[in-house]
């Protein structure tokens, strides 16, 4: 009994380490980039030379300029954009049980109209990911997230964020 309760121990610190040290989740919308990490949302300019096209105050975007924006949000784990509202889903464990949620935004001010203008696709060989935004395939456009399958010339698709908009 003794030993299934360590076994069980190491499982749950071994789930809760690697939930701890997960990829950030992100995601492209107009020409804002969405980040869910480390209890924060962080909204980026898609170009390193531009700002973003809004600001966060007092709880709500609006617009303006900023080079970049950072709410916290204990226990963020992952965004979704839908429409123009961001949807930033939360997890926590208290008390030995685990409790979801989310918070919403209304990011209208962070979504200029106009075509989305990618800055430029880009490789890092190190971690073997290659990203390439905005593609358009059968009328449809697409962000794609490819990964080195080893140590190959081969990649495979990862991720497809719909729309560039």
């Amino acid at each position: 009994m003794k030993s299934l309760l360590l076994v069980c121990s190491a499982i749950l610190g071994l789930s809760l380490m690697s939930f701890s040290l997960a990829d950030p989740m992100s995601v492209f919308k107009g020409r804002a980039i969405f980040i869910a990490a480390d209890n924060q949302l962080t909204v980026l300019p898609d170009s390193p030379v531009q700002a973003l096209s809004c600001r966060f105050e007092n709880g709500i975007f609006v617009a303006g300029s900023s080079p970049s924006i950072a709410i916290p949000i204990p226990g963020a784990i992952d965004v979704k954009i839908i429409g123009t509202h961001a949807y930033v889903a939360t997890s926590s464990t208290e008390n030995s049980s685990a409790t979801t949620g989310y918070a919403k935004y209304d990011v209208t001010a962070c979504l200029p109209d106009g075509p989305f203008t990618p800055y430029r696709a880009r490789a890092n060989l190190t971690s073997g990911e290659l990203v390439i935004p905005c593609v358009e395939v059968s009328g449809s456009e697409y962000n794609v997230v490819m990964k080195q399958r080893g140590k190959s010339s081969n990649w495979e698709v990862d991720f497809v964020g719909t729309g560039c908009n």
